[in-house]
């Protein structure tokens, strides 16, 4: 079967990779691997914020007057009613 023409220019394109890698040593041409994290940035936002909002609202259900005002302010944002 005769080549094509894309699959010539795909041939000759190797070709002249493998050429200029001919005779350097193998860390001089092989690609870098990045690094990538396992968990995604989305991941980690929600878990922080699933761990550390409940942490914050439980101090401010500590202190009365802040809680109070805490309320008042998700009271007028319309989210509970008072």
């Amino acid at each position: 079967m005769a080549q094509t023409p894309a699959q010539r220019r795909a041939n000759e394109k190797h070709a002249k990779g493998v050429e200029k890698r001919m005779g350097k040593p193998e860390s001089a041409h092989k690609k870098k691997e990045t690094k990538k994290s396992p968990v995604g940035i989305a991941v980690v936002v929600l878990l922080i914020f699933v761990v550390v909002a409940p942490l914050i609202i439980e101090q401010l259900k500590l202190i009365p007057y802040v809680w109070g005002l805490f309320l008042d302010l998700l009271a007028k944002v319309g989210l509970v009613s008072k």
